[in-house]
């Protein structure tokens, strides 16, 4: 276990050049931006699906132009920047989020991550799995991340962003073969683990909050934040955003490996200075002693299958449903289907596994996530 790490935390109004200078410069150089001269730099942001700027479910641009800057002037051979959204579609491009432009303006390439991606084994688990090239290539990594939350995770932050490095539709398997909430944080942590980014940089100058990470509302929260480590840069998150960090299965997860650092210490900010208090979280759902100790190795997955259909569930409204079976598509239980003759789609909750694959991918907001 690291026994210690640095987060910093600084105020940053808005995205206004000024603001956000100044706040990026100070989280980097205070919580010790990682040596990139002459090496090949990979920037990971969220871009969960190519949506407008003023939605913030992705990055803002502005903090990746900086970010690339940032690289170049101090030395970077080559600066790349890349993700892979759950339904990626043939030369993705960023384009309306307003990723690629910037890319395009500061001379850094975007990584296709779907382009002869490598079989990685992620050790915690002996799972192999495809991941983005770029990964390995790099030679630094730094996540560029986003606050907020997230309806199976609770939060997204910079330990899931790394779940981006798997290409398009396989992430969605990743759903159906670890489908509760802590075997899927187990994945996570060991994506992460396999991954080691270098560095995170956290977005929460517009958060969201509600219904993430794709149809929420976004919340101004005014900050940056930055960290060498990303279990302490989550754990930050969760506390300002109202949750306990010790209900965030991530960060249970990686309490467990020894991953999450005994102190940390804040270099500017405290969170626990900066918590939202009437901020619109996940409701939690704990689990029980009993359950996990003493019915649930007798009866693994009949019981993990009874306590996914006590959990809330995709309801698809089908006043504002477009009909671009994007659900459909992503569901990887195949618990969909799509009535022509109703034009609706028509859900199997026995084979539901409440991923909420289909609530981040609707374009239309048509999906609500809802107790049975």
């Amino acid at each position: 276990m690291r026994a210690e790490a640095k987060v910093s935390i600084v105020k940053c109004p808005s995205y206004s050049p000024s603001n956000l200078e100044k706040a990026f410069e100070q989280v980097c150089t205070n919580a010790g931006f990682p040596d990139v001269k002459g090496k090949k730099v990979l920037l990971k942001p969220n871009v969960l699906s190519d949506s407008s700027i003023s939605d913030s479910i992705t990055t803002n641009p502005e903090l990746v132009r900086l970010a690339i800057r940032h690289c170049k002037a101090n030395g970077a051979a080559e600066v790349w920047v890349g993700d892979s959204p759950g339904m990626q579609g043939k030369d993705f491009r960023p384009q309306k989020c307003g990723i690629w432009d910037i890319c395009t303006e500061e001379g850094a390439s975007w990584a296709d991550f779907t382009a002869d991606p490598d079989l990685v084994t992620i050790e915690s688990t002996g799972t192999k799995i495809p991941m983005a090239s770029a990964v390995r290539k790099a030679d630094v990594v730094i996540g560029l991340c986003k606050m907020k939350n997230h309806q199976l995770m609770y939060t997204t932050g910079a330990v899931k962003n790394f779940f981006g490095t798997i290409p398009g539709l396989h992430k969605s398997q990743c759903h159906m073969h670890f489908p509760s909430r802590e075997k899927f944080a187990e994945l996570l942590v060991g994506i992460h683990e396999t991954v080691k980014p270098d560095f995170s940089i956290m977005d929460a100058v517009v958060a969201m909050e509600g219904p993430g990470p794709a149809n929420g509302s976004p919340r101004s929260v005014g900050l940056l934040l930055a960290s060498d480590n990303d279990y302490a840069l989550d754990t930050a998150q969760a506390l300002i955003m109202g949750y306990d960090p010790n209900d965030i299965p991530v960060l249970a997860q990686a309490r467990k490996k020894g991953l999450v650092p005994q102190k940390i210490s804040y270099m500017d900010l405290d969170a626990g200075d900066c918590v939202i208090k009437d901020f619109v979280r996940i409701p939690y759902r704990k689990r029980t002693q009993f359950f996990s100790k003493l019915v649930l190795p007798f009866a693994t997955r009949f019981l993990e299958r009874k306590k996914r259909a006590k959990e809330a569930r995709p309801v698809f409204g089908s006043d504002k449903c477009i009909c671009c079976l994007k659900c459909v598509q992503i569901c990887p239980a195949h618990a969909l289907s799509f009535s022509k003759e109703d034009k609706r789609i028509v859900a199997d909750y026995s084979k539901c596994i409440r991923c909420y694959c289909c609530h981040e991918m609707c374009p239309a907001d048509a999906i609500k996530v809802e107790n049975n």
